[in-house]
């Protein structure tokens, strides 16, 4: 029985498979999938018309001014502050060299 049972299944397989390997369809089938092939066309046609008038054209300008980029205030100091200081005294020590402990080598 256990032999009985793949046998079957193969020839149910090969039954019902034979008519997609032979190649050949009748005309109702031709005519068939003829219609589903212009239905399927006219449905396509119709989605593109729909979507071209949803979205602008690439090589249309946009009548509307492009959005601003988000800015931050500046801070300022204020006007006592940080004038009392010298040029040289926030230059960093690596610029005067007799102020740097480990001249480098030459």
């Amino acid at each position: 029985m256990k032999k009985v049972i793949p046998a079957l299944t193969s020839a149910m397989l090969v039954m019902l498979a034979g008519p997609a390997f032979a190649g050949k369809s009748t005309p109702q089938e031709r005519e068939a999938t003829r219609q589903l092939n212009l239905e399927a066309a006219q449905q396509a046609k119709n989605t593109n018309q729909q979507i071209a008038a949803a979205t602008p054209s690439a090589n249309t300008k946009s009548q509307s001014a492009p959005a601003a980029a988000p800015t931050t205030p500046v801070e300022s100091a204020p006007a006592g502050q940080n004038q009392d200081k010298t040029p040289a005294a926030d230059a960093p020590a690596a610029a005067n060299p007799d102020a740097n402990p480990n001249p480098p080598a030459q």
